[in-house]
């Protein structure tokens, strides 16, 4: 028999966080020039490409050697495509937008995808994903420095580069299937994080300032603009119980939000990822508080959704308390975060051995 152990993992910034599921993690939109058959094949490739740095939450697997076959035969895993008229954007990676008007819309089944990321060892970042806090500065040489908020209408009508940076993180975000929010920058905001703590990076009142937010983790990004047109800036994160700090310098007129905000995509996602393995563990999950039918059908909807969960069956049953046998690919810390941070599952217990096969939560759903 199971030892019986309990598991907890000290995983999000906010005891309260409740990560969010993100949907067409399998379809892309991506520019072509033409509808033309030699557009069609770059767009079909560019578009598998866009679904694997979302699916793996890493765009360094883009420089797998062992992929680049599979990029050329991207249209292998097509579900369904379509082209369709771009909206017209202004922002930082659209310089020539006016000749990419036309839009390819490409869906990859699901299965062979899977099937792809399983054969070739890549990580997977599960579709209930972390909800990030993004907190940024810019120091203008004309206005000082300034918080970039949610509302860009409310930046000086002159910063460009400043509504350009939030409608670039937006575009980023998106294609990333990252799910985000900005601080509101109300009197409370104020208070805990004076405008200079934040320029200067201190960790702890970010991280302060930041758990009002109920956020998974938060992005700190400071930038300026030189008077010979560089951009020079620097970054810290917490995630997972991680901190990260890093800075930036491009040249003239060179684009700066794409790659820095996707360097620290590609860190900061890796404590949320798990490599998918041909051999599952088999786990015993205890759930207390299904006090009816309804809540134990609910259970099993949560189950379903985890992709990290390749099967799971009844094991017993005791009043309002049920247990689950459970095969989790990423094994019992990784399900243990995937069923915390779906809000519907709290841990209970103190620190236990990371070998633990026996898991208990109350169900919190009510």
């Amino acid at each position: 028999m199971l030892r019986k152990v309990l598991v907890i993992l000290l995983f999000m910034s906010s005891p309260f966080s409740n990560a969010e599921e993100v949907e067409n993690l399998y379809v892309s939109l991506v520019p072509v020039a033409d509808q033309s058959a030699e557009s069609k094949e770059r767009g079909i490739s560019d578009a598998l490409k866009n679904v694997l740095v979302k699916l793996t939450g890493n765009g360094d697997v883009l420089q797998l050697s062992r992929l680049a076959t599979i990029f050329d035969n991207a249209s292998a895993y097509i579900d369904a495509l379509s082209f369709q008229d771009l909206p017209i954007t202004n922002n930082l990676t659209s310089q020539d937008s006016a000749a990419q008007k036309v839009g390819l819309r490409v869906s990859f089944s699901r299965s062979a995808i899977d099937e792809l990321i399983r054969n070739n060892q890549l990580p997977v970042l599960p579709s209930n994903r972390p909800k990030l806090l993004v907190w940024i500065v810019l120091d203008d040489v004309t206005t000082g420095r300034e918080f970039l908020g949610q509302d860009a209408s409310s930046l000086d009508a002159d910063n460009n580069l400043g509504v350009e940076v939030l409608a670039e993180l937006s575009n980023i975000m998106t294609e990333r299937g990252i799910p985000y929010m900005l601080p509101t920058f109300d009197l409370e905001d104020q208070l805990a994080l004076p405008i200079d703590s934040a320029w200067n990076l201190r960790a702890d009142e970010i991280q302060s300032a930041s758990q009002r937010y109920s956020a998974d983790g938060w992005v700190a990004l400071r930038f300026y603009r030189t008077s010979i047109g560089e951009v020079r800036g620097a970054w810290v994160y917490q995630a997972a119980g991680q901190r990260q700090i890093g800075d930036f310098n491009t040249e003239n007129d060179e684009l700066f939000v794409t790659s820095v905000v996707n360097n620290i995509l590609n860190s900061l996602t890796r404590s949320f990822s798990y490599i998918p393995r041909g051999d599952t563990n088999s786990l015993l999950v205890e759930i207390a508080g299904i006090n009816s039918y309804s809540d134990y059908q609910r259970v099993n909807e949560q189950f379903k959704k985890l992709e990290i969960v390749s099967s799971f069956d009844l094991f017993s049953t005791k009043e309002s308390q049920i247990t689950f046998s459970v095969a989790a690919e990423g094994g019992a810390a990784l399900l243990h975060k995937a069923l915390v941070r779906s809000g519907y599952f709290r841990s209970r217990g103190d620190d236990l051995p990371k070998d633990s096969q026996y898991l208990i939560f109350d169900w919190m759903a009510k």
